[in-house]
């Protein structure tokens, strides 16, 4: 009789001593993780130390033989209204690419913008008569 009144006392202090254990588990793995990243920091530090002390001649290389290419022009308004004339009068799009500089694609590119421009224009005035 006295054990089952016990009981609950008993399984309190249970729980209370596992809580206590996995609070304790818990501080030491955090001190650990601490600790790490302690060492890590230190060392990034003494490599930054390094190299802030080392001479740098190969940066000054470096830097004089990176040259960036400049950036080409594709279609701009006067090289459309070009090529849209060229395309009326029948030329190639490989002609009108290779007069204008501009790859193929983007001719092509031009002439389905256009049509598509075209068949919206079609649309909206057959809607509006």
């Amino acid at each position: 009789m006295k054990l089952i009144s016990l009981l609950p006392l008993l399984l309190i202090a249970a729980g209370l001593l596992s809580t206590l254990a996995l609070f304790l588990t818990l501080k030491r793995e955090i001190l650990r993780g601490a600790q790490r990243q302690k060492t890590r920091f230190e060392a990034m530090a003494i490599r930054l130390y390094k190299a802030e002390r080392a001479p740098q001649p190969a940066l000054a290389e470096a830097a004089i033989a990176f040259v960036p290419t400049p950036l080409r022009a594709g279609l701009n308004l006067n090289k459309r209204v070009h090529a849209m004339r060229m395309l009326r009068r029948g030329e190639d799009v490989a002609h009108i690419a290779a007069a204008l500089g501009v790859p193929r694609q983007e001719v092509e590119l031009l002439i389905r913008v256009q049509s598509i421009g075209k068949a919206r224009a079609a649309h909206a005035s057959s809607d509006q008569g």
